[in-house]
């Protein structure tokens, strides 16, 4: 699960967290992309997927810090942040940012739910990854302890 080149230390879900952030990034401008400015009327959900935009690019640099740096706890922090830029992508669209009133438009029955779908997945990535950091850092703290003795 862990692949150990010199000190850099990238696992599964390092690949995860980086391929999902990515993926979401093209999504969000190409695959489920908010309403379209017409014309001189710039809808509020236009504003909503800007936003996403820049949290999505936001994660993937995040992700890609996270899959570089080798200290476990640095890492944990990196996953703390991106957890909440997750959930503040999920809250976005349609509680701070207004969409569009009818459920029929791109930004109701696509961005908002692709966004909801993605996020989730990206938390519970993050989760698994914090557990098994937890896990390594109880297994060193077992270690030294049954060293001393």
């Amino acid at each position: 699960m862990i692949i150990n080149k010199s000190k850099c230390k990238i696992a599964f879900t390092d690949i995860l967290f980086l391929a999902l952030s990515i993926i979401y990034l093209v999504g969000i401008k190409l695959w489920f992309p908010v309403c379209g400015v017409s014309g001189d009327m710039v809808m509020s959900c236009h504003w909503a997927g800007e936003v996403l935009s820049a949290l999505s690019v936001l994660l993937v640099i995040l992700s890609l810090i996270h899959m570089v740096i080798p200290d476990e706890r640095i890492k944990a922090g990196i996953d703390i942040s991106g957890a909440g830029i997750a959930v503040l992508s999920m809250i976005i669209p349609g509680n701070i940012i207004t969409l569009c009133k009818n459920s029929e438009m791109p930004c109701r029955a696509n961005t908002s739910l692709w966004t909801i779908i993605f996020m989730v997945i990206i938390c519970v990535i993050i989760c698994v990854d914090i557990f098994v950091y937890l896990q390594m850092q109880s297994g060193k703290k077992h270690r030294i302890n049954n060293a001393e003795k």
